[in-house]
């Protein structure tokens, strides 16, 4: 098949996956049903949407940005969620499918997209479904019992899932130890054993240290904003709650997508 259909065809499915990743993140965030109702409904009038209504990216740009009954705007995050998947899932196929082959494009690509809902659901409610945490421990121990993970067979890979856990787990004690709070929530010590399921133990230093530096960042981002726009009673402090499963992923990405390079240091 040319590579130009392939393209084509992992881009129309990843805003797809994009689109229907939307509706998890929102309905989770909500404690609604992922199911039911079946047909996607706009969250202010709370109107069923025609299917057409629902075509990933190019509904949002022919509806300018609002529901086609109430004309309350979108947010502009739905079309940047089917960007970003179907971007990952694109690069993923780049990354992995010609030097590794389909099944570990499929099996890298599952733990890729799975990050997108859970760091936006952690972003909307500070927390973590075990669903889908725990479901990623499990496909992760899967893909390398398979033998075609090429980093970690599957000795390696549930020993990193726990030694993950208990990393954060360890990084938890000291921080409450020293400041009588909890730094790091129970969500993420098991991201961190799905991120060692499917990456191994080696990767732990690499997604730490993006992990933090990105936090870091963010927080002064934020806060030099709020300063700029004089909203000072916005500004974060040291007792903000941030989450901290969307910077584990980006670290795990960064691995992943480096790892080639990042084996030969």
């Amino acid at each position: 098949m040319n590579e130009y259909i392939i393209y084509c065809c992992l881009f129309v499915l990843g805003l797809c996956l994009g689109s229907f990743f939307n509706v998890v993140i929102y309905r989770w965030s909500k404690g609604l049903s992922i199911l039911n109702p079946l047909f996607s409904f706009c969250p202010k009038c709370g109107k069923t949407l025609k299917w057409y209504h629902n075509i990933p990216l190019f509904s949002y740009l022919f509806l300018k940005g609002k529901c086609a009954y109430c004309k309350a705007p979108i947010s502009i995050k739905y079309p940047l969620i089917e960007l970003l998947t179907t971007g990952l899932f694109t690069y993923s196929y780049f990354y992995f499918k010609p030097s590794f082959g389909w099944i570990v494009f499929f099996g890298f690509s599952f733990y890729v997209l799975m990050l997108i809902p859970i760091s936006f659901i952690d972003l909307e409610i500070k927390e973590i479904p075990d669903k889908l945490s725990l479901g990623l421990i499990l496909a992760g121990w899967v893909f390398s019992l398979s033998q075609f993970n090429p980093l970690v067979d599957f000795g390696m890979s549930l020993l990193s899932t726990f030694s993950g856990i208990g990393l954060l787990f360890l990084i938890n004690e000291f921080y409450y130890h020293f400041t009588g709070k909890e730094g790091i929530g129970m969500g993420d010590f098991k991201l961190m054993g799905a991120i060692g399921a499917f990456l191994g133990y080696k990767s732990f230093y690499t997604v730490l240290v993006i992990a933090s530096v990105a936090g870091i960042l963010v927080f002064l981002g934020v806060n030099l904003y709020y300063k700029f726009k004089k909203q000072t009673q916005k500004m974060l402090d040291l007792q903000t709650e941030i989450p901290f499963g969307p910077f584990l992923a980006l670290g795990s990405l960064f691995y992943l997508f480096n790892w080639l390079k990042l084996t030969l240091l």
